[in-house]
């Protein structure tokens, strides 16, 4: 089920060309729902103002509009859980609107055995701004993504013009020693996640500044984001992690906790 515009849509939906499409001028974002509860969903929407706001889309959904419309599509699907996706394209002085829902979740298995994490080739440069939002221009993270997928690895990571490292092409990342948790600072180059907010506010997450060569001194890590919550990485470049499946399950449990509530 698609929302388009005020409508809604079994499959194809009618879609004009604008500046959203033309010029990658738009904004998503990516929520998980769980037994049809959206998780998060204030933070999400935050976040999708502040995007428009950089973009200059004159976005004009109420929190509690969008919630209303949100629910209506995953509804639809009784108990529904994957993840729903909300789209804000410009179109001239005004904006389209797409949610639609997905049953894609990620493999439980890995969170078992871990992810297998190598640098990206290309590079974030830390004062774009672009690096602070969902933004729609976000083809260098596909291609990063697909690559890391050909060489048999789930996910790659970003340095900046310093060398230091920012996220993963779907994620942030975290590092942990002597259960201290690290993860870069913002003024690195990158958005500032979801899941990253609620880590650092509620587990006292020390955001550093974390060069490629300091991987090596660390016990584990693990990447977030809004719908695998927490992913142990098990393969980084040349490394072998142990990491502590424990520590992630509570990790992921007080999170779960916490959005539900």
């Amino acid at each position: 089920m698609i929302f388009f515009n005020g409508n809604f849509y079994n499959e194809k939906i009618p879609f004009r060309v604008n500046e959203g499409l033309m010029y990658g001028q738009g904004v998503f974002e990516t929520l998980k729902v769980t037994d049809g509860k959206i998780e998060f969903f204030n933070m999400h929407y935050e976040r999708l103002l502040e995007g428009c706001k950089i973009l200059n889309i004159n976005f004009d959904y109420s929190e509690k509009k969008l919630l209303n419309t949100s629910n209506e599509v995953i509804n639809i699907n009784k108990d529904f859980n994957g993840s729903l996706k909300i789209n804000v394209l410009k179109n001239r002085n005004s904006y389209d609107i797409i949610i639609s829902s997905s049953a894609k979740k990620y493999n439980k298995k890995l969170k078992n055995e871990g992810y297998k994490v190598i640098f990206a080739e290309n590079r974030r440069f830390s004062k774009n701004i672009l690096n602070r939002i969902k933004s729609n221009n976000y083809y260098i993270n596909i291609l990063e993504l697909e690559r890391a997928k050909k060489l048999n690895k789930n996910e790659a990571i970003f340095l900046n013009e310093k060398d230091e490292i920012t996220e993963g092409t779907v994620s942030n990342v975290f590092f942990v020693k002597d259960n201290e948790i690290y993860t870069p600072t913002l003024s690195c180059g990158l958005l500032n996640g979801i899941i990253r907010k609620i880590l650092i506010t509620e587990f006292n997450v020390k955001e550093v500044i974390i060069k490629k060569e300091d991987v090596y001194e660390f016990d584990f890590a693990f990447l977030t984001n809004s719908l695998m919550r927490i992913m142990p990485i098990k393969i980084f470049e040349d490394i072998e992690y142990n990491f502590d499946y424990n520590y992630i399950q509570d990790l992921e449990y007080n999170i779960i906790n916490l959005g539900f509530k």
